[in-house]
């Protein structure tokens, strides 16, 4: 019975673990996966979302502002989130909003509201994280009174926070304008300041008190109440139409409304690895990727399948014998084989010939007679005096052959 030969596949052929195929799709998988790691790696600080439940323009719980945004854009309003710091602040904005916790400084708010109109919302409530749901907040109370005018101390903003202890809406009006007004929903324990005179009143609530002041310049405004602009207080449409109206009155021209999130933990700082996936390095990155992928492609085509090393040494009689000459070769002891070479050749042909018994000196002048008969050119001891004064490699192999063909002559092995 004969067995059928089992089938081979084009890897097992070539001795290959993988299909060219394999390796080609291995390979792009590798290099579109370590790219996308760099890419994201160097966007991750702008992919941060707001799932903290802070009040920032990124947070979708009560005291955050992501409401606020998404209805200026409802509005077809020109709204961003600004992740960059002072220095970096785009001068077309018409208004920057910043909104942060219970903590900031001079030098935060000088590096944001050097480069235009910028809106300062003071934090109000104290919230836990909802536990059942994720992006949710409980409230914990107001926040620390005196930490919040401490905050504004160390911002030289000399400001003095009230609040009102009622729940009641309310009608906005501009000091001295009793005709002008803006009417908001309710508002728990309105939160009002009062300023020395390097800040105007804007916004006064039905009391007198001031809502909203600004510098005499109009490049920092502050309002005291975050629950006009929040999620929380946007429920109440007055309160919505109110928190549109405030952001178009601040407003300095047609350019966008950024909502600043640096102060709130979520800047993006300079990074050159980002650099290198923005214009004008873009261009710069492609190439080089272009080349990487070139020089891949060459070096792939050009080298055959790896070599696989054999044994470093062989079995049998010719790799010992191989093995014999190296070592003799690396010595450099070539030359010293003549003598030996002769005697072998010559016992060789004695025992052809059956002349074992007869002495050195005879025997080599009988090797003489017996090829001077047999019509050979060269004689024996002439080879024999050769063999003994080699000194080169050259003068070896001639030895060499010499005593090779007259072994055959002698021997009758050539006939």
């Amino acid at each position: 019975m004969s067995l059928a030969a089992a089938p081979t596949t084009a890897a097992s052929d070539s001795g290959a673990p993988f299909t060219p195929l394999t390796v080609l799709w291995i390979v792009l998988v590798v290099a579109f996966s370590f790219s996308a790691f760099i890419v994201l790696s160097a966007y991750a600080p702008d992919m941060r979302g707001g799932s903290d439940a802070g009040g920032h323009a990124l947070s979708r719980s009560a005291v955050g502002f992501a409401g606020l945004v998404t209805l200026l854009r409802e509005e077809n309003e020109a709204v961003t989130i600004s992740r960059r710091d002072g220095a970096d602040r785009d001068p077309g904005l018409s208004l920057l909003v910043l909104t942060p916790g219970a903590q900031f400084s001079n030098d935060d708010l000088q590096q944001l509201t050097q480069a235009g109109p910028t809106l300062l919302v003071l934090p109000k409530w104290d919230v836990i994280p909802d536990p059942t749901n994720q992006g949710w907040v409980k409230q914990a109370g107001l926040i620390d009174a005196d930490g919040l005018a401490k905050a504004l101390s160390q911002a030289k903003l000399n400001l003095k926070l009230a609040r009102r202890t009622d729940h009641a809406a309310l009608r906005l009006s501009l000091p001295g304008a009793p005709n002008t007004s803006l009417a908001a929903g309710a508002i728990d324990q309105l939160q009002t300041v009062q300023g020395d005179k390097a800040f105007v009143p804007l916004l006064v609530d039905d009391r007198g008190q001031a809502v909203l002041v600004t510098t005499p310049d109009r490049r920092l405004a502050v309002l005291a109440d975050p629950d006009l602009l929040n999620t929380h207080g946007l429920k109440d449409p007055l309160t919505a139409v109110a928190a549109t109206r405030l952001i178009d009155f601040l407003r300095s021209g047609d350019g966008p409304v950024a909502f600043d999130v640096s102060l709130n933990g979520f800047g993006s700082p300079p990074s050159l690895l980002k650099l290198a996936f923005e214009p004008p390095f873009l261009g710069a990155t492609l190439c080089l990727a272009a080349a990487a992928a070139l020089m891949g492609l060459h070096a792939a085509s050009r080298f055959a399948p790896p070599h696989r090393a054999g044994r470093a040494l062989d079995f049998g009689k010719r790799a010992l014998a191989d093995n014999s000459a190296g070592l003799i070769r690396m010595a450099k002891r070539e030359p010293r084989i003549a003598p030996r070479y002769l005697d072998l050749t010559r016992a060789a042909v004695v025992k052809a010939l059956g002349v074992n018994r007869m002495g050195e000196a005879e025997r080599d002048a009988y090797l003489d007679k017996v090829g001077q008969t047999s019509g050979l050119t060269r004689r024996f001891s002439d080879i024999a005096t050769e063999a003994k004064a080699v000194k080169t490699r050259a003068d070896l192999i001639k030895v060499a052959r010499d005593l090779y063909h007259w072994r055959l002559e002698m021997t009758r092995e050539r006939r």
